[in-house]
């Protein structure tokens, strides 16, 4: 739709005129055209295009019509008159002849109704102008209503500020005051004229003036500052108390340009606050001051305020929750049990009748016994006169006389002497000047104190007598001495004794209930053997802990073995002909060799490797240990024995051997160059409660007790406190590692039995090696060497992550006469064994491999072919043991590092059906 009349256009003939023949100049004005009808679309004022002469509507642009919820249809053609909006405006054809007339109607504050009813306020302008060969009236119409509005709220609030009591003050950035109201000029006596366009300071006495910098700073953040408590200085230079509020003012942007300050005078306030808590703090001061025990209570009886004294006496004696403000003191007086019941009920009485009026005070004398002594006290209760509610006051006053004072003190000495006497504990008492009071006959035992001492009661002669039964007499003369220089503080510690009895002493200081010093109490208690238990528990966790470290590298480090040692009998097999080689491969074997039984050290000393026990007779596999133990030492060394025939007991005797060995070259190395001997016994013993109390993995009962006593140097107490220790030794570097005695205590765990040591420096240390005995007859082993078993061409699947390992394997076995299928990857050793279930006599699976262990490997290749032999190797692993293995329904468990005769019998075990032996 146009503004302009139809078949009209803004050239040629229409309503501007266009120079004939210029092109050009046509196209130029279509795109003005074009141009003016957009932004005609665009407005964000309503404009109506109207005819001059009948002043009806042949155009209107799309907000107006929006504005006032006419479409466009409906208003073309129109009159303003004819429509609603429009109605109201006084004499629509006075103002279009006024337009005809003067070409200009302007109205700023137009009223109109939009079709559903909204009262929108606009401002009107219309315009006649020349648009071609006609004469056409615009009309500009913009909505001026929330402007409206907002004036009028700045009115209104400017009417509450000026009518406000507070100060409202307007001020910019550099603190200039902008503003300043009715209330502002009342409290700081400046009217605006002469205060605006100042600055802000003017207000602020001197040493304050840093206070409106810190406020402009918070300001200019965006900060507001709320309540801030100050001083102000009026006209007159009088200082005021005043509450400040500062908040900034911000630009459509958000930023702070400005700052709206309220100030409200708080002087009455602040004085009258200050006189109601000084008048607070002298009551209660007064309250403090004074022996009484005083309580305030309301009209209804509860406990307001209490003083002191009160508080002390509540809290001591557990009376009503230790204050007792908020209790109701009537109710707890005539609900009191006990003894004196009766009494406090009278009590509640009587201040009941003051609390009604009836009289004008009370008094009650009454007993008020505690556990350890008699008091009475004599109750006051008045009322307190003044306005308010009423308020009473109620004090008791103690005037207990102490009687037979002597008799109570010779009392409680008697029956705390009977009490020490009765005590597990050495007790010694001293008074403020070290004086002996009391002690008992404990402590006598404990120090071993000649009866001389113990009569005499000197303390100085006995403090001198015990310091020489102790390790460190200087420490325990300075810590003596520094407790009583500083009679106040506690002390706690432990002494050692030169007999090996360890002793807990604690001191205190001896005090009454006023805090007065009186003197000094020691405690002594013996725990000589709870230390020793707390030792061998603290071992026991070492060797746990050690454990998980040593399974952790088993696994590994037997792999690397294992391919050593296989590779060892391959190259032996390949150099059979060539002694110069095989003498190099014999060390590289015995080196392989030690590394393996190291591994198995640090299993069996951290429990980790189970050892496969059985009932023997422990004298002969001692007999043959000691013969290998007699070629490894000097001959400087007697080895002299002591053995009986004994019940059998639960052993491995590879283990046993291992025992020997370890705790006889220890011996060796402790006697050193000079000739020495080495004591072997054995016998039955009985461990009785006494001893297995002593040791926590004993327990009463029989047992084999294996000793070996040897001449060497001996061990210090520090040292026999690290012996179990992992890798402690107090061997020079390369002459041992530490995990001999490490071995003997774990073998000693794992055969459920225990171990004990004696020695001192110079003479020698004793080892008791405990063996619980077996109802079972002792088993005889012979050996028998026999060739390496051999295949016939049977078909072996080899299945191993590590290449090297399965490389190995497969040239092993090949060896051995077998034909050997490797895989490294288990679900491609699946796979195979799926294409072709009976093309294999044996699978040999490792146990921990990526993606599938063996295990499980295992099971699937038995849901495949039942029958099908398996065996699982592993390096090393705690939860797979042998029996595991079988109840899986696996031939064998085969451990790490193996050579050819292990794989080869367990190969040979595994086709033909025959038991592990």
């Amino acid at each position: 739709m146009s503004n302009f009349p139809q078949n009209q256009s803004l050239t040629g003939n229409g309503i501007l005129p266009a120079p004939a023949g210029t092109q050009e100049m046509e196209q130029a004005l279509r795109v003005s055209e074009l141009s003016y009808r957009r932004l005609f679309e665009a407005a964000q004022d309503g404009i109506l295009i109207l005819e001059v002469d009948t002043g009806r509507i042949t155009d209107v642009n799309p907000f107006l019509a929006r504005l006032l919820g006419f479409s466009h249809a409906e208003m073309i053609g129109k009159t303003v008159g004819e429509l609603s909006p429009f109605k109201d405006v006084v004499s629509n054809q006075a103002m279009l002849e006024r337009l005809q007339h003067d070409g200009y109607v302007r109205y700023e504050d137009l009223p109109l109704e939009t079709r559903d009813g909204r009262n929108i306020a606009v401002e009107f302008v219309s315009n006649v102008y020349q648009a071609g060969d006609r004469k056409v009236i615009q009309c500009n119409i913009r909505d001026i209503t929330k402007r409206k509005l907002a004036e009028i709220a700045f009115k209104l609030l400017a009417a509450i500020v000026e009518s406000s009591d507070d100060a409202i003050i307007g001020k910019d950035l550099d603190g200039v005051i902008t503003s300043w109201n009715h209330g502002a000029q009342k409290i700081f006596g400046y009217p605006a004229a002469e205060i605006i366009g100042t600055n802000i300071l003017r207000l602020i006495p001197a040493g304050r003036q840093d206070e409106e910098n810190q406020i402009l700073c918070k300001i200019k953040r965006g900060e507001s500052v709320e309540h801030f408590e100050t001083v102000r200085q009026t006209k007159e230079g009088r200082l005021i108390d005043v509450s400040v509020t500062a908040s900034p003012i911000k630009d459509a942007a958000g930023k702070s340009i400005g700052v709206s300050k309220v100030a409200r005078d708080i002087s009455e306030r602040k004085r009258a606050g200050t006189a109601l808590l000084e008048s607070k703090r002298f009551l209660k001061s007064t309250l403090d001051a004074l022996s009484s025990h005083i309580a305030i209570l309301d009209e209804h009886g509860v406990i307001v305020e209490v003083n002191a004294a009160w508080h002390r006496f509540a809290s001591s004696n557990g009376f009503l929750g230790g204050h007792g403000v908020g209790t109701n003191y009537l109710q707890a007086c005539a609900t009191a049990g006990g003894d004196f019941s009766e009494e406090a009920r009278a009590v509640g009485l009587g201040i009941a009748a003051v609390m009604a009026g009836e009289s004008e005070a009370f008094q009650l004398e009454y007993p008020c016994h505690g556990t350890q002594v008699k008091r009475w006290f004599v109750v006051h209760a008045t009322r307190f006169h003044g306005h308010g509610p009423v308020r009473v006051v109620v004090a008791h006053e103690n005037v207990t006389e102490r009687k037979l004072a002597e008799n109570e003190l010779l009392w409680k000495t008697t029956l705390l002497e009977a009490q020490l006497d009765s005590s597990i504990d050495g007790i010694l008492v001293v008074d403020a000047d070290g004086n002996q009071l009391l002690q008992n006959r404990r402590m006598a035992e404990l120090w071993n104190l000649p009866q001389e001492i113990v009569d005499a009661r000197a303390e100085a002669a006995q403090q001198a007598f015990g310091m020489g039964q102790t390790k460190n007499p200087r420490q325990f003369d300075e810590r003596v001495k520094y407790l009583y220089a500083h009679p106040e503080e506690t002390g706690h510690d432990e002494i050692e004794l030169i007999n090996g009895t360890v002793l807990d002493r604690y001191s205190s200081p001896v005090r009454d209930k006023a805090g007065k010093h009186y003197g000094r109490i020691w405690s002594f208690r013996d725990i000589t053997e709870r230390r020793k238990l707390e030792q061998q528990i603290r071992q026991s966790q070492k060797m746990e802990s050690i454990g998980q470290l040593a399974g952790g590298i088993a696994h590994d480090f037997n792999n690397i073995l294992a391919a050593i040692v296989g590779n060892i009998h391959l190259a032996r097999l390949d150099a059979a002909d060539q002694p110069v080689i095989l003498a190099h491969l014999d060390e590289i074997a015995v080196a392989a060799t030690r590394a393996a039984d190291l591994v198995k050290q640090i299993l069996a000393f951290s429990r980790q490797n189970k050892q496969e026990r059985e009932p023997i007779e422990l004298n002969h596999v001692v007999l043959e240990a000691l013969k290998l133990l007699r070629a490894s030492v000097p001959a400087s060394i007697r080895i002299q024995t002591e053995l009986t025939k004994t019940p059998a007991v639960l052993a491995n005797p590879g283990a046993i051997h291992q025992l020997i060995m370890n705790l006889g070259v220890n011996a060796w190395h402790a006697m050193g160059a000079q000739p020495g001997e080495l004591k072997v016994g054995m016998r039955l013993t009985e461990v009785d409660a006494d001893l297995a109390g002593t040791h926590p993995d004993l327990h009463p009962g029989n047992y084999v007790r294996l000793s070996l006593t040897d001449t060497g140097c001996g061990m210090t107490h520090a040292t026999l406190e690290r012996i179990y220790d992992p890798f402690f030794t107090t061997k020079p570097v390369g002459k041992g590692t530490g995990l001999g005695l490490s071995v003997v205590h774990g073998i000693m765990k794992s055969h459920d039995g225990g171990i004990s040591v004696y020695s001192q420096p110079g003479e020698g240390t004793t080892f008791h090696l405990y063996f619980p005995v077996v109802e079972s007859e002792a088993v005889v082993r012979q050996v028998e060497v026999t060739p390496i078993p051999r295949g016939h061409g049977e078909q072996i699947l080899f299945v191993d992550d590590e290449a090297v390992l399965a490389g190995l394997g497969k040239r092993m076995l090949e060896r051995l006469g077998y034909v050997v299928t490797v895989k490294t990857c288990p679900l491609e050793a699946l796979a195979t064994v799926r294409a072709q279930p009976d093309e294999f006599a044996l699978v040999i699976a490792d146990l921990t491999m990526p993606g599938m262990d063996g295990a499980t490997l295992g099971t699937l290749l038995r849901q495949l072919r039942p029958q099908l032999p398996i065996i699982i190797t592993t390096g090393y692993s705690r939860v797979m043991t042998a029996e595991k293995v079988a109840e899986l329904g696996f031939r064998e468990l085969l451990n790490k590092p193996a050579d050819a005769r292990t794989l080869g019998e367990a190969v040979h075990r595994a086709l033909h059906r025959q038991p592990v032996s």
